[in-house]
């Protein structure tokens, strides 16, 4: 229930921007001598369904677009009509078993590995999907940063008000300075923050290069980042797909249509182990480490 659901706007679905600390590297490096593949070059295409799946794809997808919405829905009317009655515990089982539902109704199988945080932690994830904070919410639900339009988006901005997303104001040059105030406060507070420092999303084979400003909360806060992997895979197979991939000029509906054409996905998320340092900058680069570590390891795994 939160703040990347309906854009269509895929490159800016997640949170990240330019500025002067951040790695200036147009695409990913070398990492500590682990060999990550080249986001610049194309991932390899998902596989397609049998015949007689493909021919059902456009009842799939009616089907499906119709029980996201009635879920958008109930989703509202719960933080409408029970929220304020509701302490910090219940909110966070209603947003958990709200994400792993959408999830479910998309046709995709969850797996969740590692321990998810049960302290304050920065929460940094790499960024595929629009799907992808809902998988994170439906482990462990986090305060998730984005952009500030989305509290308008048609049906999806009163979610995004109501669980307490991080709005920022990205035309607004010194916002970011605002922001990284409010997750430190909320981190200190005893809540579990959400970023996605590569800035866009990617096809999910590889990572960019992780900014390092929005860090700086949790050094403030003094609470330690958990880096996450989003591993996409077929659900028979265990191979790489880029059937949830949402970016480019993909739209909400395109991406819905393509989820309902592919054979059955499974979203991997992996908590790491959470990482300590008084730099933000050895904060992103060691985040960035380790994600990209279990990235290469899951992608020689699914050969």
């Amino acid at each position: 229930m939160n703040s990347a659901a309906s854009s269509s706007e895929p490159a800016e679905a997640g949170i990240g921007w330019p500025v002067a600390d951040a790695p200036a590297a147009p695409g990913p490096a070398p990492v500590r001598g682990v060999p990550v593949v080249d986001a610049t070059l194309a991932p390899p295409p998902s596989p397609r369904g049998p015949l007689p799946y493909r021919l059902a794809t456009p009842a799939r997808f009616g089907h499906r677009l119709g029980r996201l919405g009635t879920h958008a829905w109930r989703g509202q009317r719960t933080i409408r009509d029970e929220f304020p009655a509701l302490d910090t515990t219940a909110r966070t089982s209603r947003i958990r078993d709200w994400s792993a539902e959408l999830v479910r109704r998309c046709g995709i199988d969850l797996q969740v590995s590692g321990v998810p945080p049960t302290e304050p932690a920065l929460v940094a994830a790499n960024h595929v999907s629009w799907l992808d904070i809902f998988a994170i919410n439906a482990a462990r639900p986090v305060r998730f940063v984005s952009k500030a339009e989305a509290a308008s988006w048609p049906l999806i901005g009163p979610l995004v008000r109501g669980v307490g997303t991080l709005l920022i104001e990205r035309e607004r040059a010194h916002d970011v300075v605002r922001v990284i105030r409010e997750m430190a406060q909320s981190l200190q507070g005893g809540d579990a923050v959400g970023v996605f420092p590569e800035g866009t999303t990617t096809p999910g084979h590889a990572l960019l290069p992780f900014h390092a400003n929005l860090f700086q909360a949790a050094c403030a806060a003094d609470v330690p980042v958990q880096p996450v992997l989003l591993f996409y895979a077929d659900a028979r197979s265990g191979r790489f797909s880029r059937a949830a991939a949402y970016v480019g000029d993909e739209t909400m509906l395109g991406s819905l249509w393509r989820l309902s054409a592919a054979p059955r996905l499974r979203i991997e998320v992996e908590f790491l182990a959470p990482i300590r340092s008084a730099s933000r900058r050895a904060l992103a680069r060691d985040a960035r480490d380790a994600i990209a570590e279990r990235l290469d390891a899951r992608l020689r795994d699914a050969r």
